[in-house]
């Protein structure tokens, strides 16, 4: 398996697809993720690519101390490959010594703890939804 972790674009209609899935299948928000990848010049977009098929994107924005991660998905083919340990592994590298920051339901708090990061209850944000912050902080010297 051939991968590497290129940057994205927000218009390819690939990506739309997977962003689409990260973003619960809500259009409006679609639109106003390609919007700001586009246009937001702290947000990036980053995909996985193995063997010359799109496998999995991440998108997150970077401040001076953390990075939130706003999006991350990965294509059905390709789960439990490494894509999204793939692309956070990217994500860190492009953001040096600082944290990374997500929110997250139960379904994939799995997958954040088992890639390092520590988890905080946000209590039922939507109803019958229980939601997690997520952090990531890298190792202190």
């Amino acid at each position: 398996m051939a991968l590497q972790v290129v940057p994205a674009d927000p218009s390819d209609s690939g990506v739309t697809d997977l962003l689409f899935t990260a973003i619960g299948g809500d259009r409006s928000r679609l639109a106003a993720a390609v919007r700001r990848y586009r246009d937001d010049s702290a947000a990036h977009l980053v995909a996985a690519i193995v063997d010359d098929e799109l496998a999995g994107v991440a998108g997150y924005v970077a401040s001076q101390d953390h990075a939130v991660l706003l999006h991350i998905a990965t294509r059905e083919s390709h789960r439990r490959d490494g894509i999204g340990r793939s692309l956070l592994a990217e994500i860190r590298s492009r953001i040096p010594g600082r944290s990374v920051i997500a929110e997250t339901d139960r379904d994939a708090l799995a997958f954040y703890l088992g890639t390092g990061f520590e988890a905080v209850s946000l209590g039922e944000k939507y109803p019958g939804v229980e939601r997690f912050e997520v952090r990531w902080a890298p190792a202190s010297d």
